[in-house]
């Protein structure tokens, strides 16, 4: 009943289902990582853009994630001290840093994917293929525009 009342009235709605849908995807399973496999967020964050995307900077996660750089430092100071990322200097610019999934984080993350997958398909199962489709086309469309929508709100506000 709450739900419905506050899904009607709010002067955000769009932002309020996104925030809604987030928190409770996110929760529950980040939790069970945690207990599983030991890893925090902000960890396994990390694991799954070096494994999608290969070699990175911690700068480069910032970007790709929005995660501050604070969380993403303690989190790759954490995870280099398990062994589950490696870190060398970049051959290409000695300043920078690359870091990389080692063989233990590699299966770290290959054994807990599974959790996202079975939350992700919980999430979805309302939905139809055609919705499914629908709805990855419009969240591509928000996630992959190239203005500045996400900056600094006006100084006149």
């Amino acid at each position: 009943m709450h739900r419905q009342q506050i899904l009607k009235s709010s002067p955000i709605p769009f932002a309020f289902r996104i925030s809604y849908l987030a928190n409770f995807f996110t929760g529950s399973v980040y939790r069970d990582v945690g207990q599983q496999f030991g890893v925090a967020r902000s960890e396994y964050v990390i694991l799954f853009c070096l494994q999608q995307l290969g070699k990175l900077t911690a700068q480069d996660i910032c970007d790709i994630t929005g995660r501050p750089k604070n969380s993403v430092s303690r989190a790759v100071n954490a995870l280099l001290t398990r062994g589950l990322i490696a870190r060398q200097t970049d051959p290409q610019d000695a300043r920078r840093a690359l870091l990389n999934l080692t063989r233990s984080g590699q299966s770290l993350h290959d054994a807990a994917i599974h959790l996202f997958k079975e939350r992700e398909e919980a999430m979805l199962a309302p939905l139809t293929e055609e919705e499914r489709e629908t709805l990855d086309t419009i969240l591509a469309k928000l996630v992959l525009r190239d203005d500045d929508w996400s900056g600094p709100l006006s100084e006149d506000l």
